[in-house]
């Protein structure tokens, strides 16, 4: 178990690894720092919908759609760490 950064080698390892989703907490003191969890939800846009239009708390974690960002997202805009709990991922 670790922290790596955040790039698209870790982010296509956590994707085989089945998962489709980065969350981090509300609030981020330094998105440079950001620090991100792993998640699998069974359908992300239905997800990230019903966060924000569902009748639970006004906060959201800050969210990061992993197979958008490997679509779309260079490198250089990617920040922070993520916790893995394999060491299948470097």
């Amino acid at each position: 178990m670790k922290f790596v950064k955040v790039n698209r080698v870790v982010l296509s390892a956590l994707r085989a690894m089945g998962y489709n989703v980065l969350v981090s907490p509300v609030d981020v003191q330094d998105p440079q720092n950001i620090t991100w969890k792993a998640i699998w939800v069974e359908d992300v846009d239905t997800w990230i919908r019903s966060l924000y239009c569902g009748q639970g708390s006004p906060a959201r974690p800050n969210i990061l759609d992993i197979d958008y960002v490997l679509a779309n997202v260079a490198d250089c805009y990617l920040s922070g760490s993520v916790f893995i709990e394999s060491d299948k991922v470097y």
